[in-house]
């Protein structure tokens, strides 16, 4: 049975309720991907994070993993999965020019044993390609697998390759939406064999509760101009119709790397807007980073106390500041 070439999924003309209908088996993308690809429509999919999670688990200890995050989340939850890793860091051109590369890549050096190599790329710009696939080339007898989260741009990433590297276009489905690869996808580039896998699904990410007009508004296609504002006493600050972060602290500042397609805008306590939802609460002394994840991070300079409002309970967390 003959697979899709944009997600991976085998290839079916029995029932078009299922994944991986078509209406001829000459054809070699499914009519999910089709419609992804020239009307930007997505059909909801018959599997879950379990299904994803078996064929990951597959991977044995000595292949080699390119572990593909965005800089702008980091998100490396599942790295200690896999023994060796190739850590790419995606988006470089949406975080600003003044954030330097040797700086991300500090950062994480000392956090994990398991990291061969560390590469800081913009699929976009070609931005730090070669190195990337020099270094792949070191394991080119390996069996490479993509692995990433949803949303990391590893898709974006591995289509940018094979055009740079096998003269021609890129059939790896991209788009807003999650989960789009469903299955191992078998790819040639250049002298290399990669095995692209599904991303990895956070299931309460604020990206699953959003249509494809909210989830265009998150996803930046051009460098992030950080907003900073300055806290002090109590007060709230409303991000778009996402969240809204009440604060009390002494004296302290907020810059918010996110999308500027995003209206953030400081309102007061007694503002509905938001406000009559479940809560998360954190105690932050200084220096650190709150994540929302596929959104983007807010950098807190000094202690304060915040609730994080938001209409479901998405996935965040503090980390020690990135920048």
């Amino acid at each position: 049975m003959s697979k899709c070439v944009g997600c991976g999924i085998e290839l079916q003309n029995i029932d078009s309720n299922k994944d991986g209908y078509v209406a001829s088996l000459e054809y070699n993308l499914c009519e999910r991907c089709f419609m992804i690809k020239n009307y930007s429509h997505n059909k909801i999919i018959n599997k879950s994070n379990n299904d994803y999670m078996r064929i990951i688990d597959k991977i044995r200890n000595n292949d080699t993993v390119v572990y593909v995050s965005s800089l702008l989340t980091l998100n490396l939850d599942y790295i200690d999965k896999f023994n060796k890793v190739i850590l790419v860091l995606t988006k470089r051109d949406i975080l600003p020019k003044s954030v330097k590369d040797g700086k991300i890549i500090n950062y994480i050096k000392n956090r994990y044993n398991n990291i061969e190599d560390i590469v800081v790329v913009s699929a976009y710009k070609k931005y730090n390609l070669d190195m990337l696939y020099n270094i792949l080339y070191k394991y080119k007898n390996d069996n490479i697998y993509f692995v990433g989260i949803t949303n990391s741009g590893k898709s974006t990433l591995i289509n940018e390759m094979l055009k740079s590297y096998s003269n021609e276009e890129g059939n790896i489905t991209v788009s807003n939406y999650p989960s789009t690869t469903l299955d191992v996808v078998d790819i040639n580039i250049g002298d290399l064999s990669i095995k692209d896998t599904p991303g990895l699904v956070i299931n309460n990410s604020i990206i699953n509760y959003l249509d494809n007009i909210g989830i265009k508004k998150i996803n930046s296609k051009k460098e992030i101009k950080p907003i900073t504002i300055q806290i002090k006493g109590t007060g709230a600050v409303l991000v778009d119709n996402l969240f809204r972060i009440e604060y009390e602290t002494n004296s302290s500042s907020m810059t918010i790397y996110m999308s500027n397609n995003l209206d953030i805008s400081s309102i007061s306590l007694n503002n509905p807007r938001l406000k009559n939802l479940d809560f998360n609460e954190f105690d932050i002394v200084g220096n650190k980073d709150l994540v929302i994840e596929d959104v983007g991070f807010i950098k807190f300079t000094n202690a304060a106390k915040i609730k994080f409002f938001c209409h479901n309970n998405v996935y965040m967390y503090l980390r020690d500041k990135l920048i």
